[in-house]
């Protein structure tokens, strides 16, 4: 299933947040991602119901293994593209950072396997 560009950036800011102690807070996804808490919410409640999180009012937000799988593949993408970004073409850090993270969204599994054949031929 195709996820809109607002529910993948959700899911992988919730996977790098969540990655030191498995989860994270409301507060956290939107000082991260720049929005306003109750935008968090709202998305959450969308997220819940697609099984995606779980999380209860004022708790922990935590991502299912579904959420777990999509974040990560969209986190994946952002650091390929990153990578690429930054380390071979020489794009400021800040810009390669926020440029990743619009063109991950667009990019099929196939690109991103060959932008990482690519990045792998030549680091070698």
């Amino acid at each position: 299933m195709k996820y809109s560009k607002n529910i993948e950036d959700y899911l992988e800011a919730i996977y790098v947040l969540s990655e030191d102690k498995g989860f994270t807070r409301v507060k956290d996804i939107a000082k991260f991602l720049n929005v306003k808490l109750p935008s968090v919410t709202e998305i959450l409640k969308k997220l819940q119901e697609g099984g995606l999180v779980e999380h209860s009012p004022y708790g922990e937000v935590k991502l299912t293994e579904k959420g777990i799988y999509l974040g990560k593949e969209v986190w994946d993408k952002h650091k390929i593209i990153y990578s690429f970004l930054k380390n071979f073409i020489n794009v400021k850090d800040e810009v390669a950072f926020k440029e990743a993270c619009l063109v991950e969204h667009s990019l099929s599994k196939e690109t991103i396997e060959k932008l990482k054949e690519f990045i792998k031929s030549l680091k070698k």
